[in-house]
């Protein structure tokens, strides 16, 4: 008999979260777990739900905080043998559900690197870090996506080194890679990111600025931030050379037509944008955040630039958009370390 498993999500938008969970959702061994994923909110679907072999199971709550007892008689009913969450509030929800229901595996997923992320929400993350260290102390295991993420997540909340596993986020295989194109004056550079202050778009038009006029910039994503960035960009007298894209489901397509993927973040955990930038054969130039330094290598893949560092930031593009890079051999690199196969084993090892 097939043994349940759930993903719980809190919604099937764009988050790099969510990504993580419908892919994983996609690897699990179907001759043995009857997989499904569960989300909260159903409004936000940039997500297929046509996936052979995998069930979606939609609580109708949109909020963690109002789906408690659906997600309490779902656990009851279904008795999975393992429950996967992640981000900090579903990650809370699952473990208050787990006080008064048996669940044999319950693995948490951690998403950020804790001290970045309280410089951007301050009391807040303050706030929520007390019912973090609550929820994690619930979970049998912990999977943190870097070397720095595991480091931070056992001095943060104190949890024992046997409760904390490092496996990276997974990526799936792709037919497309990088267009070989005529060598043209223009470089084209692209970021996709939330339009999001934790996501530096500031500094990096600050950096743009000083680029040659061939350079353009293609920004997809939405968020809060946009007008904002609008305007900056017409401030900076920039606006003719960048291009926004808005939030578009498949971007891989989109990122073979670039010279080069930027990340200009104070704060990730491991960013999906860098797996599917490698995975097409594009090289990244990215502040030193999050899992990158287990993914660039400097001069084969991309460069990676201490925090702060602007002049370097744009150094490195200028240097990237002057190399030709083997896009085949950063699109094996990528897989030989993030296939899904070679991950959803990985986690499929963490039930008992």
């Amino acid at each position: 008999m097939k043994k349940k498993i759930f993903f719980i999500v809190a919604s099937l938008g764009a988050g790099g979260s969510e990504r993580v969970f419908w892919i994983l959702s996609q690897g699990f061994n179907k001759i043995l777990y009857d997989v499904s994923v569960v989300f909260l909110d159903s409004r936000d679907k940039c997500f297929s739900m046509d996936i052979e072999d995998v069930n979606f199971i939609d609580l109708k709550t949109s909020k963690a905080s109002l789906s408690f007892f659906k997600l309490l008689r779902l656990i009851k009913k279904e008795k999975p043998f393992a429950v996967f969450s992640t981000t900090d509030h579903i990650n809370i929800l699952v473990a208050l559900v787990s006080l008064f229901v048996t669940i044999p595996n319950l693995i948490a997923r951690a998403s950020n690197i804790p001290e970045q992320m309280r410089h951007f929400e301050g009391f807040k993350a303050k706030f929520w870090n007390l019912f973090t260290q609550f929820s994690y102390k619930k979970f049998d295991t912990v999977v943190c996506q870097s070397k720095e993420m595991k480091e931070a997540i056992a001095d943060e909340f104190d949890i024992p080194d046997e409760k904390l596993v490092i496996i990276p986020n997974p990526v799936l295989y792709t037919g497309f890679i990088k267009e070989r194109i005529s060598p043209s004056i223009q470089k084209k550079l692209i970021i996709v990111a939330r339009l999001a202050k934790e996501k530096g778009f500031d500094r990096l038009l600050n950096i743009f600025k000083e680029l040659p006029e061939n350079y353009t910039l293609t920004i997809v994503g939405d968020g809060p931030l946009k007008t904002e960035i609008i305007s900056n960009a017409k401030s900076l007298k920039i606006e003719n050379r960048i291009f926004f894209s808005g939030q578009i489901t498949e971007v891989n397509s989109l990122l073979t037509k670039h010279d080069l993927m930027v990340l200009s973040s104070f704060t990730e955990g491991f960013p999906n944008v860098v797996l599917e930038s490698l995975s097409v054969g594009i090289p990244v130039v990215t502040f030193r955040v999050g899992g990158v330094s287990g993914l660039i290598r400097n001069g084969f893949n991309g460069f990676i630039v201490e925090q702060g560092n602007l002049q370097d930031f744009k150094k490195q593009i200028l240097k990237a958009c002057s190399i030709k890079w083997d896009s085949l051999a950063i699109k094996e690199d990528v897989y030989q370390k993030c296939a899904l196969d070679k991950v959803a084993v990985k986690y499929e090892n963490l039930m008992a």
